[in-house]
């Protein structure tokens, strides 16, 4: 298998946390390992960290993962995650698999050439699910079913959620997998204790214009939507400081940030790089271009720690 193989390669080793539109930053990350010719042997991800992990290791260069997430204006993202009432979420999650079928559908993980896992949530046992085998399109589906958004993925008897559920950076499966050194980046919301994440003021007169449409008079389903997230807006920038859903919201970002200090505690990473995206939303695709600035300028910040890490008597950068 890959994975096994890539254990004696020299390079590092990827944890690309969950973090929704905040993961983009992870392409800025992996363009600048390529600028300053730092070998990567494996990756594994969460959740968005999953799926740009997937495009890496399926043999896309970091520019042309680029290239894919610059290319998602607002619109595209609203037709994404168009809701269609599934069971189990508000958007069924066909749109988004046919998306990624058409990039990563001929791809079996332990054919890949370097090492790959994705992480995600068992919804009936509350087990975290690690996914190094079978075809790669699933494992990301299954890594990015966010709870409540996204209807979990079916991967033989079991429905699977969100990896960010329970393991929002999984540092601690790559080493255990891959060994080291272990490059972690944290994109999570409780990355970010003194950040609140703030849309684009052009945002409500976007969804506005929606709300115009002829045809989405006709879509009750997407009225209403559209119109929660126009109240979710209002609330966030100009509305009580602690409305139930920021608490709500809250109470999960600290979970996450726990998780993460524990796992941390126990078996922490070599190097953990928190690029500057507190203040962009979870799908906020279309500030692709902020979100990769910022995980680039991380990693660059970082170089001269990065190359001192060491893998089998050699270390990973020149």
């Amino acid at each position: 298998m890959a994975g096994e193989a890539s254990a004696n390669k020299p390079g590092l080793v990827l944890a690309l946390g969950g973090g929704g539109a905040r993961g983009l930053a992870h392409i800025g990350v992996l363009q600048a390992l390529a600028e300053y010719a730092v070998p990567v042997r494996a990756v594994v991800g969460t959740s968005i960290g999953a799926e740009i992990g997937a495009f890496y290791a399926s043999g896309m260069s970091p520019d042309e993962i680029d290239d894919l997430a610059t290319a998602f204006d607002w619109k595209q993202t609203l037709q994404l995650f168009m809701p269609d009432l599934a069971t189990g979420g508000l958007v069924s999650g066909r749109k988004i698999m046919d998306f990624l079928q058409t990039r990563l559908g001929p791809y079996r993980i332990e054919k890949l050439s370097i090492g790959y896992a994705a992480v995600a949530t068992d919804l009936e046992s509350g087990e975290a699910v690690v996914l190094q085998s079978g075809p790669l399109v699933d494992a990301v589906r299954a890594s990015i079913s966010l709870p409540g958004l996204i209807a979990p993925h079916r991967i033989g008897n079991r429905y699977l959620l969100d990896g960010s559920v329970l393991n929002p950076l999984p540092f601690d499966v790559a080493r255990s997998l891959f060994g080291g050194p272990v490059l972690a980046v944290a994109v999570h919301a409780g990355a970010y204790p003194s950040a609140r994440a703030a849309r684009s003021s052009q945002w409500p007169e976007r969804v506005q214009q929606l709300l115009r449409q002829p045809w989405t008079k006709r879509a009750e389903g997407l009225r209403a939507w559209l119109e929660a997230q126009l109240i979710q807006y209002r609330e966030r920038n100009d509305g009580p400081a602690w409305t139930a859903r920021r608490v709500l919201d809250q109470a999960l970002d600290l979970t996450q940030a726990e998780v993460v200090r524990l796992r941390a505690a126990a078996s922490p990473p070599d190097l953990l790089l928190v690029p500057e995206v507190g203040r962009i939303g979870p799908l906020e695709f279309y500030r692709a271009d902020e979100a990769i600035a910022a995980g680039y300028e991380a990693m660059t910040a970082r170089l001269d720690e990065l190359k001192k890490l060491t893998v089998t008597g050699r270390r990973i950068a020149r």
